[in-house]
């Protein structure tokens, strides 16, 4: 679900909005006064690109990253079920947003978070899937 893999296609923006979200279940995290804190532990097999990155300007072993109330909220909000959509439809609801504006935040937030390896990404067909640009 959450590697990524050769010649997978990325989906239209109808089928984005029908993924479901899944926290990598290797990631610890915990709620913190409101907030979601991730609790990010060194990982052992590091890409070339993490390793040379490291000889300049090392990483400490362990931190913690805090997601801000919104963010924070988007992760309370993915359960497996909630599909980007209707958490898109949740949050214009909440801070009184066009459903367009929602859903294009939240794909450059999932994209974010994807590509950080925090989230997947499950179809419809129980397929993963990736984010692509949305221009």
């Amino acid at each position: 679900m959450l590697g990524k893999k050769k010649n997978q296609q990325t989906p239209s923006w109808r089928a984005m909005l029908g993924l479901r979200p899944m926290r990598n279940p290797e990631l610890e995290w915990a709620e913190v006064d409101g907030k979601v804190v991730l609790d990010l532990k060194h990982q052992k097999g590091k890409s070339w690109k993490q390793w040379v990155a490291g000889l300049v300007m090392p990483t400490p072993p362990d931190r913690k990253v805090e997601l801000d109330t919104i963010g924070s909220e988007v992760w309370l909000l993915i359960d497996g079920k909630n599909t980007m959509g209707s958490i898109a439809g949740k949050l214009a609801k909440k801070y009184q947003l066009s459903p367009r504006e929602a859903e294009m935040s939240l794909q450059q937030y999932f994209k974010e978070l994807g590509r950080r390896g925090y989230v997947g990404f499950v179809g419809r067909d129980g397929k993963d899937q990736k984010l692509k640009e949305r221009s």
